[in-house]
């Protein structure tokens, strides 16, 4: 478990589903003395009507959680690595080293929780694909997380994100023909170059583009994820952006 737990909200099944991942993890999977996939999904008692968590119910849930990790940490050498909150219900994901002692963990932990029903379920998934291909996010879910890192850091400042201001992009591509190629297409939809630079990584060839536009999560999530796209056509890479900091 580490100190890398981020939230995003994503569609499961055609539903609306929050997810809140360990990403610091994908850097260590498959942890081959864990290959049990062990899962607790708690139904509420009072959920909203989008099928999310209401604010009412939600210390009553993280209390939940608290001890579900503690029994699935004792009984089985489980960690957690995600959960998805949709339909109605909070689903927990662990990796044990055994599928043993599920029972008596899950039964310990709703002890003293009267009135909540639960599923619980194991599998062998060594090859940790439940929170590879389903919790952990997809390309553009992990822009939409950064930008939130981002949105967040610039709120500290006191910024207005409604207020119009330019902000740096910066991209990667293997080569200079396909930077050439993105540039145009940058330049045709509105942006204007400001540098280009070149490294000796496989993936040297920069360039920073810029555009005026505000910073609410709605615009900044679609400008990113547009570009993030444009740049896939030429091979290339999203890198991030910049902002500076508008208080009026």
């Amino acid at each position: 478990m580490t100190d890398k737990w981020r939230p995003y909200l994503c569609r499961v099944n055609g539903n609306l589903a929050s997810i809140f991942v360990d990403l610091g993890l994908r850097s260590e999977v498959p942890i081959t003395s864990k290959p049990w996939l062990l899962w607790v999904w708690v139904y509420f008692q009072q959920p909203r009507a989008d099928g999310l968590s209401s604010s009412e119910e939600a210390p009553t849930l993280f209390k939940i959680e608290d001890a579900l990790n503690v029994e699935i940490s004792q009984r089985c050498h489980g960690i957690p690595c995600g959960r998805i909150t949709t339909e109605g219900r909070r689903e927990f994901y662990y990796y044990g080293e055994t599928n043993l002692g599920l029972n008596e963990a899950v039964v310990a932990a709703l002890a003293n929780f009267v009135g909540y029903r639960f599923d619980k379920g194991e599998q062998q998934d060594s090859r940790w694909e439940q929170y590879q291909n389903v919790l952990y996010p997809s390309e553009e879910d992990l822009e939409r997380i950064a930008n939130q890192d981002v949105l967040a850091k610039l709120e500290e400042q006191g910024d207005v994100p409604t207020v119009p201001r330019e902000v740096v992009h910066w991209l990667y591509f293997r080569s200079e023909a396909s930077r050439f190629l993105f540039r145009e297409a940058a330049v045709k939809v509105g942006f204007r170059i400001v540098s280009e630079s070149l490294t000796s990584e496989d993936r040297g060839f920069g360039i920073s583009i810029a555009r005026t536009q505000t910073v609410d999560r709605a615009q900044i999530d679609k400008t990113v994820v547009d570009l993030l796209h444009l740049a896939q056509r030429f091979d290339g890479d999203y890198d991030g952006w910049e902002s500076p900091v508008v208080t009026q």
